[in-house]
């Protein structure tokens, strides 16, 4: 993310909080903000029980208190946490509460906050089913977004081992093969890009 940043600055001579400011409001911009300040636990921190007590616990609060929606706390917990406490705070609470994080998260928000909340567990959950869900999307309904394709084929395909279970998630969500479904949604040169990629 400091390298985005950086890299940003020098493309545009503007920085990239600054843009995310302008272009959102209120409590969508301080969930953007929190996730560009780069402070996101590392993958390789220990997940510490009392800690992830405290944020299950926390986030229930937050959702389901008397006072409405503490926003912030959802956000600020999401944002800061590493793929793997995410997950664990997602069993956690579910396990605890009888309802998952993305349910509560559908419930209480809406719009790009939800988008990004829900992204946010769903890819610490499940990185490959949502790599297979966002494909889809790119293709799905009339005309393919081509540039948004290609964009998350090579973000995949540079991950063997993660490129082969997004083709195994997305066979099992839609009962299709991902490249006969690329194959069928492009053409030509850009055609045998795409399945060169996923099938190299």
């Amino acid at each position: 993310m400091r390298s985005i940043k950086a890299a940003y600055q020098s493309k545009y001579g503007r920085s990239l909080e600054a843009d995310v400011k302008s272009d959102l409001s209120l409590k969508t911009e301080r969930l953007f903000s929190m996730v560009i300040s780069a402070t996101r636990t590392e993958e390789s921190a220990l997940i510490i029980p009392q800690d992830l007590d405290r944020d299950v616990t926390e986030l229930h609060r937050a959702t389901d208190g008397g006072a409405g929606t503490d926003a912030i706390t959802v956000c600020s917990i999401l944002s800061s946490r590493s793929d793997g406490q995410i997950r664990a705070i997602s069993q956690s609470f579910h396990q605890k509460y009888r309802a998952t994080l993305q349910e509560v998260i559908k419930k209480k928000f809406s719009g790009h906050m939800e988008d990004a909340l829900l992204l946010m567990t769903e890819r610490a959950c499940d990185p490959a089913m949502t790599d297979a869900i966002q494909l889809e999307e790119t293709m799905k309904g009339i005309g393919t977004r081509n540039q948004l394709l290609i964009n998350r084929i090579v973000r995949i395909h540079w991950n063997r081992p993660h490129l082969d279970q997004v083709k195994r998630a997305y066979k099992h969500k839609y009962s299709k093969d991902l490249v006969a479904r690329v194959r069928g949604e492009t053409s030509r040169h850009f055609e045998r890009l795409c399945v060169a990629l996923l099938q190299s």
